[in-house]
């Protein structure tokens, strides 16, 4: 069906699509089908990645720096689950899906999505700074951070051992968080009205479940 679009179409069906599944999913969440519209989070995350990458221009080196990304992120939160290394004592709940050394797959795919999200985001304020792109991507990965955290246990996503959450969490995200962004802005062609409506939602969908859970 993609192939059958042209961009601006492309554009049109990813932009609707994130939006109603997110809107569906907000309200899903606050209703007494709360655990059916969780357990289809892995799915929801999974299909706004997939329309994220294909509306970016995909090449070999695009594809390569993504999976770079996925691998380091999962890599990472592997070892910092099952060692309590990093981000501080945490584990993951069940509404993320399948999990290999008790990590969820599609916290991989979550990395490599909020990393393109702020770091297209980061390239249209400065695109001929790449230092500043890499900051200020890692600053709103840690803005977002703050929102998901609040939430997360509600949500069965994931649980610290401590409340509040630990500083090291934030520490340690903000330091992946510039390594990955080195390693998607040496790309140079960046995709910025989709990406900029998925990183609105992102706000917007934690922010108000910050507010109403």
């Amino acid at each position: 069906m993609l192939k059958l679009l042209d961009n601006k179409e492309l554009r049109f069906f990813s932009i609707f699509t994130v939006w109603l599944i997110n809107i569906s999913g907000f309200f899903g969440i606050l209703s007494d089908q709360k655990e059916f519209f969780l357990s289809s989070s892995p799915y929801v995350l999974t299909l706004t990645l997939f329309l994220l990458i294909v509306n970016n221009s995909i090449n070999k080196k695009f594809l390569i720096r993504l999976f770079l990304i996925f691998l380091l992120g999962f890599t990472v939160e592997i070892i910092g689950v099952n060692f309590s290394i990093f981000f501080g004592e945490y584990r993951y709940g069940n509404n993320l899906g399948i999990k290999i050394f008790d990590v969820p797959i599609v916290i991989g795919f979550n990395w490599v999505l909020l990393i393109i999200l702020t770091g297209n985001f980061a390239h249209k304020i400065f695109p001929k700074s790449i230092m500043l792109r890499v900051l200020n991507g890692s600053i709103m990965m840690i803005l977002l951070d703050l929102l998901i955290e609040i939430s997360a246990p509600k949500l069965d996503y994931w649980e610290f051992a401590v409340n509040p959450v630990p500083l090291s969490n934030y520490l340690w995200w903000f330091i992946f968080s510039i390594l990955f962004h080195f390693i998607y802005q040496s790309n140079i062609k960046k995709e910025y009205v989709v990406s900029t409506n998925i990183l609105v939602i992102h706000f917007l969908f934690f922010g108000l479940l910050a507010l109403f859970l």
